[in-house]
C-alpha cells in the first residue's frame, strides 16, 4: 500500500510531493492520527471500553493511566507544531465527538467496568478539547 500511495503521489502532485511543505504537512497528519489512536479518540475508540473490561482490574488500571494518555502527552510534546488554526480546529472537534459520544454511551452501558472506560474515554476527550483550545497546560494538569 506504501508504494502504491508512494508513486500515486508522486504522479498526481508530481515536484510537490517532495517538498518541504508536503513533507511537514504529512509529517502533522500522521503525528495527529498517531496521538488519536493510541489516545482512542472518536473514530479510533472502541477499543478502550473492550480492553478496560478485561477480567483483571490491573489491565484497567494500565490501559486508564498509562496507556491512553501516551497520545495526549505526544501532542503536548509537539503543541507548538500542530497548534495552527486547521489542526486546532481538527483537534477541537476530534475531542468534542469523544466527549460528547462517550458520555452518552456510558449512559446507557450497564456493565460498571464499561462505565469507567467510558468516563476515562470522555475525560481524555476533554483533554484533547483543552488542548484544541491551545491551552496545553490545562490538558497537561488535567
Amino acid at each position: 500500500f506504501f508504494i502504491f500511495s508512494f508513486f500515486s503521489g508522486v504522479i498526481f502532485y508530481g515536484y510537490y510531493f517532495f517538498s518541504f511543505k508536503m513533507m511537514c504537512n504529512l509529517t502533522i497528519i500522521l503525528l495527529l492520527l498517531t496521538s488519536f489512536t493510541k489516545s482512542a479518540q472518536f473514530p479510533f475508540s472502541s477499543w478502550l471500553p473492550k480492553a478496560m473490561s478485561a477480567p483483571t482490574p490491573v489491565s484497567s488500571l494500565v490501559h486508564s493511566s498509562t496507556l491512553v494518555t501516551a497520545g495526549l502527552i505526544l501532542l503536548m510534546n509537539f503543541s507548538k507544531l500542530t497548534l495552527n488554526t486547521s489542526v486546532a480546529q481538527v483537534l477541537l472537534l476530534i475531542g468534542l465527538f469523544t466527549m460528547f459520544f462517550s458520555s452518552v454511551a456510558a449512559l446507557v452501558e450497564e456493565d460498571m467496568k464499561k462505565v469507567v472506560a467510558l468516563s476515562t474515554l470522555s475525560q481524555m476527550g476533554f483533554s484533547m478539547t483543552t488542548l484544541g483550545l491551545g491551552m496545553s497546560f490545562v490538558s497537561f494538569i488535567h
